[in-house]
């Protein structure tokens, strides 16, 4: 069934910018506001926004309505990715697909109108966990398939609905981008590693977020067939830290030890130096 929400730039994030104590999405004003400076950002170094396909099909059942507005994550990932891949790099090409897969999983209520998977053969995992097909993700969701593996005081999967799950993170932070940092392999099985943060502004579990920059770093393979749609997802990452932090239980600065969190942001280097990136 479709949820009412406030606004389509805010539906499964909908935590404040700013630590304010408020818990609540972004005003209309704030919204006006970034939506102004993302069209400064890209006009100002020549920046495209991630391509999430398969949005225009008039037929579409919406959860929320209509399809997602992404003028409040896209900012946040130009501005804060680490990595800035040419358009027509296989990096590029994987982030796009992932991106789009990860829009229809959680904004089209009907998985048989998922264009980004193989209907058939899709199967998703994380962290050698239970795998799920095509139907069984779609009802559990994509919280649900990828925090299954945790013990259940981290994460009670067994009883946990779609909606709990989703309503666990509604209010933790504005947006969570997410990017593809290294392609290890090509099709028809391509490795990568991956980024996905965001800056606690909200509250999960009644522990209030104090602005930090919160980082998950994992690897991925995704088997893909010859449309490029995906066959097999496999995702690994440390779930257990992420959910520790967000509790107020581990300190940010105790996680990802194995990953380069401080890379510098292109965006920044590019204003730094005048300069436009070469896309």
């Amino acid at each position: 069934k479709s949820m009412k929400i406030e606004t389509l730039a805010q539906t499964h994030m909908q935590g404040p910018v700013a630590v304010n104590g408020s818990g609540k999405p972004l005003t209309k004003i704030e919204l006006e506001g970034v939506k102004e400076e993302l069209e400064a950002i890209k006009v100002e170094f020549r920046l495209k926004e991630p391509t999430r396909s398969f949005m225009d099909d008039p037929n579409t059942k919406w959860r929320f309505g209509g399809p997602p507005d992404y003028s409040l994550v896209n900012p946040y990932y130009l501005k804060q990715r680490s990595k800035n891949h040419p358009e027509d790099s296989l990096e590029k090409v994987v982030e796009n697909l992932v991106k789009t897969w990860e829009m229809e999983r959680s904004h089209k209520i009907d998985y048989k109108e998922h264009n980004s998977v193989d209907q058939i053969k899709f199967r998703i995992s994380a962290n050698g966990g239970k795998k799920f097909n095509n139907e069984e993700a779609n009802a559990v969701g994509n919280y649900n398939v990828l925090l299954e593996a945790c013990p259940a005081e981290v994460w009670d999967f067994a009883n946990t609905t779609w909606e709990q799950s989703h309503e666990k993170f509604h209010t933790a932070f504005a947006a969570f981008p997410w990017e593809v940092l290294e392609v290890y392999s090509g099709p028809p099985k391509v490795g990568f590693s991956w980024r996905h943060w965001g800056y606690f502004t909200g509250t999960y579990e009644e522990n209030e977020g104090g602005g930090e920059l919160v980082e998950m770093f994992g690897f991925c393979t995704a088997t893909v067939n010859e449309n490029l749609q995906i066959c097999d997802l496999e995702v690994y990452y440390n779930a257990k830290d992420f959910i520790g932090v967000l509790r107020g239980q581990k300190k940010v600065e105790e996680t990802n030890s194995s990953w380069n969190a401080g890379a510098a942001c292109p965006l920044a280097k590019m204003a730094k130096v005048n300069e436009t990136p070469q896309m």
